[in-house]
């Protein structure tokens, strides 16, 4: 054997033994936003059937702030070994447009590894408070424009995209009042420092069945069977709205590929796991697991799509 053949046996060992070797550590899943909202409960779903797999601890972390961009920064900066995920939305498309000084490239600084799935958002208010309806809102919102408080995940987030679009259909001015995750915008909002949240349905069901909020409407096309009752945005008064937030799993850009179609093989598995998918559709998601490869092509275009919809709609990070 030469001397050459056998410098890239060697190598080519040393890289297989690494890949078999993984995880070798506890595994840190970056949620960009605070504990309590649908990505934060996403993940822990997730993260609990994904440990059993690849025998490793998988812990959470939360690190909310600027709309996603500091975890997500953190998840793009990380070393690509496979050791640190990101669990998030919609909103990583939509920043592509709306965060131009964000730090990272989505399509460059992150591998997509599977979608975890979707889910409509629904219009809460108070249940304390004087709305009824989705036309009490909007008549409420047109007599005092830019008077109603609005909670959001922050800045270019999925909750202030999905009602700043809705306020462009909608023809209605509202003051945005942004926060550090779902969690805390839902919790301002019972506490009265907002009027109204339209926040996905994981992060307020709970808050729904035990009456401290009121649902208005979702903002799907279609009913939700989570909430079946509750009328749509569209069909409530506001036609021509919709509305769903899909959520998903990356890791840094520069994983091995064996590690990502590890990881992506764990993923799926979780999200096929009767007891998670249990849990995921009583909160509201419906689990929908994918290659890296579709993920990548859904990226993409939703990025495309959300460059649109910003741009045209005139929809700022304020």
């Amino acid at each position: 054997m030469s001397r050459l053949t056998l410098c890239i046996t060697i190598a080519a060992f040393a890289t297989s033994t690494a890949h078999a070797a993984y995880p070798e550590r506890p595994i840190r899943v970056i949620v960009p936003f605070a504990p309590g909202g649908t990505a934060d409960l996403i993940a822990r779903i997730m993260g609990e059937a994904m440990s059993r797999t690849l025998n490793q601890q998988i812990v959470v972390d939360n690190r909310g702030g600027a709309g996603g961009a500091l975890g997500t920064q953190l998840a793009a900066r990380a070393t690509p070994d496979g050791h640190t995920l990101l669990l998030h939305n919609v909103g990583l498309a939509v920043s592509e447009t709306l965060q131009p000084d964000r730090g990272y490239v989505a399509l460059k600084s992150l591998a997509p590894v599977s979608l975890a799935g979707s889910t409509p958002s629904v219009l809460v208010v108070n249940s304390s408070g004087p709305y009824r309806s989705v036309t009490d809102w909007v008549a409420a919102a047109r007599r005092q424009p830019g008077k109603i408080a609005f909670g959001s995940a922050g800045s270019g987030s999925s909750t202030h995209l999905s009602m700043a679009y809705l306020q462009s259909v909608a023809k209605i001015s509202l003051l945005h009042v942004p926060y550090k995750g779902g969690g805390p915008a839902v919790q301002a909002l019972m506490g009265g420092e907002v009027s109204c949240v339209l926040s996905p349905v994981p992060t307020v069901s709970g808050h729904i069945k035990a009456g401290r909020l009121r649902p208005l409407a979702v903002s799907s096309a279609k009913r939700s069977p989570a909430l079946p009752d509750l009328p749509t945005i569209a069909e409530a008064g506001v036609p021509g709205y919709a509305f769903e937030a899909w959520y998903g799993l990356l890791t840094t850009a520069g994983t091995a590929k064996p590690i990502v179609q590890q990881l992506n093989a764990a993923a799926r598995k979780a999200l096929e796991t009767p007891d998670a998918v249990k849990k995921l559709q009583n909160a509201g998601l419906d689990p929908a697991p994918t290659s890296p490869e579709a993920f990548d092509r859904l990226l993409r275009d939703e990025i495309d799509k959300w460059r649109k919809v910003v741009t045209e709609a005139g929809i700022t990070a304020q």
